[in-house]
């Protein structure tokens, strides 16, 4: 209880901090005073997945709202220089660190809002070459990754209680209000991360039959993905189109054979489809363990050229272009650009 207490209050005093230095214009000033003076400069590649209008309409899973899209937008582009992830894996192949302080932009799994919310705000603001990785299984379906199928399960439902001993032994779970519901899928989420794919899929099965769903969900689903067509009117108006598997598995938990599969037959559906060659990849869920260095050196061999995780950090000339850090934006706005300048100026490169 004390260390929980010791944690919230550490967290309202950066964040009472973060608020004080953005909007007393102390953090411009410093943002200003290190881009001259520093003379060795790394790159932040931002990943984003969901979005909503507002807060009211918004996903039960993690997304962010529009207009905080905007602002941390309109942000990068005044104080850094947005670059492409063509122009990233230029430095990198070239061992070089950045002119100057650097941001690439990048979205994972290829959802519709990216189409409808997020591109008018990057035309607006011209902002080169966007990379969406795509999870090309889903493109023009009304399917989604796992954890959005998972998510309707339990939105869908009319149980108030979910009793699943292969996965939660003797707990019952309370899923009768919308809170409950995404604790469960949290809970559930951590769990079933770690499944073997094939098991995972027969367990999101049964889940279905055991709340009912399955046929309700099928009938009312909505689409959730891109399609085709907005895939090719976006790669027409330089936003750039990477690979991200075709059903989103941990590559980790599969055959190395499987894994291979999802990895190039993704790459191939989006070089196809838009008739341009994908050089970069994002591992689903992107952490250390659902990667491998077999992957990594196939990687190389198919021609991609760079592969993003979701491991937090920067970018430098001597990062490794096959296991690339990312940085999850946060909201609210000063919160955003104090984090971001955080990590661009202060923070130790892994």
């Amino acid at each position: 209880m004390g260390l929980c207490w010791k944690r919230s209050f550490k967290q309202i005093l950066k964040r009472a901090l973060f608020f004080a230095v953005y909007y007393s214009g102390v953090l411009h000033l410093l943002i200003f005073i290190l881009k001259k003076f520093k003379k060795r400069h790394c790159a932040s590649i931002l990943f984003y997945h969901r979005f909503s209008q507002d807060l009211l309409d918004g996903y039960q899973l993690p997304h962010l709202v529009i207009s905080e899209f905007k602002k941390q937008m309109r942000h990068i582009k005044k104080w850094y220089s947005v670059i492409s992830m063509d122009e990233l894996e230029g430095s990198l192949a070239n061992e070089n660190d950045f002119t100057s302080p650097s941001v690439a932009i990048t979205f994972d799994d290829g959802f519709l809002s990216n189409y409808t919310l997020a591109y008018p705000i990057l035309k607006e603001f011209g902002l080169p070459a966007a990379m969406i990785y795509l999870s090309t299984g889903f493109i023009g379906t009304n399917n989604a990754p796992w954890v959005d199928e998972l998510m309707d399960i339990l939105s869908t439902t009319k149980s108030s209680t979910l009793i699943f001993p292969e996965l939660l032994g003797d707990e019952v779970l309370n899923i009768s209000t919308r809170h409950q519901k995404r604790v469960a899928v949290t809970k559930l989420f951590n769990i079933m991360l770690r499944l073997k794919h094939k098991q995972k899929i027969i367990k999101m099965q049964k889940l279905s039959k055991m709340l009912g769903v399955d046929e309700i969900i099928k009938e009312n689903a909505e689409r959730k993905m891109l399609n085709w067509d907005e895939v090719t009117e976006m790669s027409n108006n330089s936003i750039s189109f990477g690979a991200h598997t075709i059903s989103h598995p941990t590559l980790s938990k599969m055959e190395i054979s499987e894994a291979k599969r999802e990895i190039c037959e993704s790459k191939k559906e989006i070089e196809a489809r838009i008739g341009k060659k994908v050089r970069h990849f994002a591992i689903p869920n992107g952490k250390k363990e659902d990667f491998s260095e077999k992957l990594k050196k196939y990687c190389k061999e198919t021609g991609l050229k760079t592969v993003v995780s979701t491991e937090p950090g920067l970018v430098d000339g001597k990062s490794d272009p096959y296991f690339l850090r990312r940085i999850l934006p946060p909201p609210p706005m000063y919160v955003f650009a104090c984090e971001l300048a955080r990590y661009m100026f202060f923070k130790k490169i892994s």
